[in-house]
This record gives structure tokens, C-alpha cells and sequence, in this order.
């Protein structure tokens, strides 16, 4: 049987430790929600000016069709040959 393991690889000493998943046992979120959801709060204000932002990125990044103009299907049977039922 031929051996697949690097023979660079050395044995790692530091154990994992216990996976608990994404658990939360602290008061930490809490409060913060808490804070923010207070109207007039710096953290109001600041959560409201980091949503406000994302929301105009992607208005200015969404995709324009006028539909005067331009069809829906742009590259409708493109690639296609006349034994595929488009005409040369």
C-alpha cells in the first residue's frame, strides 16, 4: 500500500476545543438591539447612515433595460445553425 501523507507534515499540538455552534449565551447582542433600537441614539443614527448607504450602492449598480428599445431576449438562438431551425 503506497502512503498518500505529506512527509512534509508535521503534527499540529493545539487541540480544537468544544464546537458549540454560533450560541450566544452573553447579554451582549441584547443590549446592543436594545441601544439601537433607542430613537435619537448614536447607534440609531449610525446603523440607519450604514443602510441608507448600502441601499443607494445598489441602486445605482442596478442593471437599466429601456424596453423601447431593447427586446427581452438579446441573444435569443445565438449559436444556432440551420439543422437547429434558424435559417443561414
Amino acid at each position: 500500500m503506497i502512503s498518500t501523507k505529506n512527509p512534509q507534515s508535521a503534527a499540529v499540538n493545539q487541540s480544537r476545543g468544544p464546537t458549540t455552534g454560533n450560541d450566544n449565551p452573553g447579554t451582549k447582542r441584547g443590549d446592543f438591539v436594545k441601544a439601537k433600537a433607542k430613537s435619537g441614539s448614536e447607534r440609531s443614527a449610525l446603523a440607519n447612515m450604514i443602510t441608507d448607504a448600502v441601499a443607494n450602492r445598489g441602486q445605482l449598480m442596478r442593471g437599466f433595460r429601456d424596453a423601447a428599445v431593447e427586446g427581452l431576449h438579446t441573444n435569443t438562438n445565438v449559436g444556432r445553425g440551420p439543422t437547429k431551425g434558424n435559417r443561414a
